[in-house]
């Protein structure tokens, strides 16, 4: 038995000073990378415009934040009125977000046609998107529900459901359902999420929430129509985010709503209301 285990034990050793030459540093010569401009803008309907301009990265790149272009001639057109989008960063703290090109010019509450953005940086680079409005829908209703409900016995822990009721649209079935939650001066976004009128019964959809909200929850509940372009978009942006975060996963392209770039130019029509969540 002795000589059985002597005999593993040297295998395993020997086995052991082979693997450790087996290790070897590899140099890879990886393509360059051709860096794109990246833009995020959203038009509503008696808002002034902001827009997000910055450049693509290396996916081994050690930079956190996104490199800033602020050498850009952006422009929207609409008819025969064009919004001239200088480079003028401003911060919207209540919801977190940051814009580099803005302007106090406000989009008409009865926009009419479409709306096309030309964005050219000083290294020749060029954007071009287009988009229109739709038509605004609103929340027909919104309902919670505490999940000790039917309990004689009321639960303090217990937390609450939220539904929201709202109509369908003959122009397009897309569709985006947001909560925040009020905290403090801020708000924290609690939900997030986009899908298609599949599921209409008698021309209206309801969406919900699982039991997550506790008594007393101050929540703003955000209902937007959304073009197909754009739902295209985040879904693809999610696959992409999934996709690096998977070694055994294939890369995922990034559905760009704009040409010559990456990003999106679209419209929102949204719904807004606010709730107190109370048994």
């Amino acid at each position: 038995m002795k000589r059985i285990s002597f005999l593993f034990v040297s295998i395993l050793l020997v086995f052991l000073m082979v693997s450790c030459g087996l290790e070897r540093d590899i140099d890879l010569n990886l393509p360059k990378y051709d860096k794109k401009l990246v833009v995020e803008c959203y038009l509503e309907r008696g808002k002034p415009i902001r827009l997000l301009l910055t450049e693509s990265q290396e996916f081994l790149s050690s930079s956190i934040l996104p490199p800033d272009v602020p050498n850009a001639t952006v422009k929207i057109t609409n008819g025969n009125k064009v919004y001239n989008i200088p480079y003028r960063p401003e911060a919207d703290s209540a919801f977190g977000k940051v814009y580099n090109y803005t302007t106090d010019e406000i989009i008409p509450t009865e926009p009419q046609g479409e709306f096309f953005l030309e964005i050219r940086d000083s290294k020749g680079r060029k954007i071009t998107g287009k988009t229109s409005f739709l038509e605004k829908l609103p929340i027909n209703e919104i309902t919670w529900e505490f999940e000790d409900k039917d309990k004689e016995i009321k639960e303090d822990s217990a937390e609450a459901l939220v539904l929201m009721r709202h109509p369908i649209s003959p122009s397009g079935d897309f569709y985006r359902f947001i909560i925040n939650k009020k905290e403090k001066e801020n708000f924290s976004n609690q939900l997030d999420f986009i899908y298609r009128g599949i599921t209409a019964t008698n021309g209206e959809i309801s969406i919900g929430t699982a039991y997550r909200f506790k008594n007393n929850d101050s929540l703003q509940i955000l209902f937007f129509h959304i073009e197909k372009q754009f739902y295209n978009y985040i879904r693809s942006v999610e696959d992409a985010r999934d996709a690096a975060g998977n070694p055994f996963a294939q890369p995922a392209p990034i559905l760009s709503g704009v040409e010559g770039g990456i990003g999106i130019f679209t419209t929102l029509q949204s719904d807004e209301k606010y709730i107190v969540v109370t048994k």
